[in-house]
């Protein structure tokens, strides 16, 4: 969550400069609050001092590229989220099956070398999934494999890595 609130920071005031084109000065610091609104003190920067705001600033000004790429491209949903919304695209669909708006497509963080009951898989696209039959897969280690995360009947949901035929039931972990 204090990552998250990083990024969000990041890019608020990344966005701020862009616009502006202004450089770190005297009253950065109020602007970067106003800015952030309740976030700055949610993210603890009330209790920094001027000087070490200008610091923070200058640094997301000096490593905006890196910063931009610790944001996902997308408003990729929480695996909650994705689930939590199924009900709504049934009721609107006379088709119940699924379809590629349904279908979540990433891949696994770091390492992958399978999975068992009761696993959490997290993706890089930050959602978090627990296996939740009783199925396994054992595999040497991967890195970063794809994975697709589809409906299925009476609100199931089902993980597959690229390249394994089998699949594993799965459940919302965030």
């Amino acid at each position: 969550m204090r990552r998250a609130l990083i990024r969000s920071a990041a890019g608020v005031v990344l966005g701020m400069f862009a616009l502006a084109g202004s450089a770190v000065g005297d009253g950065a610091t109020s602007r970067l609050e106003q800015l952030m609104g309740p976030k700055f003190r949610e993210a603890g920067l009330d209790r920094a001092s001027p000087a070490e705001i200008a610091v923070l600033e200058q640094f997301m000004i000096e490593h905006a590229g890196e910063l931009r790429a610790l944001t996902p491209a997308s408003d990729t949903k929480s695996a909650a989220a994705v689930v939590a919304a199924e009900p709504a695209r049934e009721r609107h669909s006379e088709n119940k099956s699924a379809s590629n708006d349904e279908r979540v497509s990433s891949r696994i963080a770091g390492a992958f070398k399978g999975w068992s009951p009761g696993t959490t898989l997290t993706l890089e696209n930050g959602q978090r999934w627990r296996v939740a039959d009783s199925s396994s897969l054992a595999t040497r280690a991967l890195d970063r494999p794809a994975v697709t995360i589809e409906p299925g009947s009476f609100g199931s949901w089902w993980l597959r890595v690229e390249g394994y035929n089998t699949a594993a039931r799965v459940k919302p972990a965030n």
